[in-house]
């Protein structure tokens, strides 16, 4: 009976592994390219005067999502010689990423070792 029971709570743990392997794994990201491009986007009302540049780094799925596929990653965005770590989400609209600020930062690392 207590073999049944390990095998019973191997098996279980397995799979909730498995299972949140198959969630990361199905997870759609933007290039650098196109998170810097969803970035320039959503800070286009500002006058920067310089473009920015992002580099993504965690990405999880995103808490309160309202856009199938959103993801929540944090991203280094570099604006001249600044870089700033910050929490966005990205998501398709079309064939065109979008940014927006993130409500995932409870899952995600602050600072991120992925961005240095």
């Amino acid at each position: 009976m207590v073999v049944k029971r390990l095998l019973f709570a191997t098996s279980a743990i397995t799979l909730m592994g498995l299972a949140g392997l198959a969630q990361a794994q199905s997870l759609v990201l933007p290039s650098a390219a196109e998170a810097t491009a969803a970035v320039a986007e959503m800070l286009s009302d500002y006058d920067l005067g310089v473009a920015p540049k992002a580099k993504l780094g965690t990405c999880v799925a995103a808490v309160d999502a309202k856009h199938p596929g959103q993801v929540a990653c944090t991203v280094a965005v570099t604006l001249g010689a600044a870089v700033n770590e910050n929490q966005l989400d990205f998501y398709k609209q079309g064939r065109q990423w979008k940014a927006q600020p993130s409500v995932s930062q409870d899952k995600l690392p602050f600072p991120d070792p992925k961005l240095n």
